[in-house]
């Protein structure tokens, strides 16, 4: 009867201190939030196909390279709007293939972002149509040096 119960206490120890190192191990690696200086810029890099939503996670196919959705944008926009450590935005749109209606989205986002009192500012280094249609909702739009062909 004393073997049984030393094993009881072992096992319930043994759950317990696992319990403890897994609670742990969570708070160790959890995300956290950036930590916003006052006067701060937000930095809005637009590249590629703007996906609506970020594309499914598969436990076993992770993809190291999570794009910015269109979510993305809309979400950071709105929360640097309201947030008075954030006093403008850089807009860097480069290579985009997006659809016109997601570009239009986008371009609303920023229009909505500017009747915050803050400005918006663009960057474009080659720019194409798209580039061009975005960046027009900028107070500000700055040409980088042509690159020769």
């Amino acid at each position: 009867m004393l073997k049984f119960l030393l094993g009881l206490l072992t096992g319930v120890m043994l759950v317990f201190l696992g319990i403890v190192l897994l609670f742990a191990a969570a708070l160790r690696f959890r995300e956290r939030p950036p930590q916003v200086a006052d006067n701060s810029v937000l930095v809005v890099r637009l590249e590629g196909e703007l996906p609506e939503r970020p594309p499914m996670d598969l436990p076993f196919f992770r993809s190291d390279r999570a794009g910015t959705t269109v979510a993305d944008v809309w979400m950071s926009l709105r929360k640097a709007a309201a947030d008075p450590r954030i006093k403008a935005v850089v807009l860097l749109p480069e290579g985009l293939s997006a659809g016109w209606a997601k570009l239009e989205e986008v371009r609303s986002d920023l229009d909505s972002f500017r009747k915050s009192g803050k400005p918006v500012y663009a960057y474009l280094r080659s720019p194409g149509t798209r580039e061009y249609y975005v960046a027009l909702a900028a107070d500000r739009i700055y040409l980088g040096p042509s690159e020769p062909l």
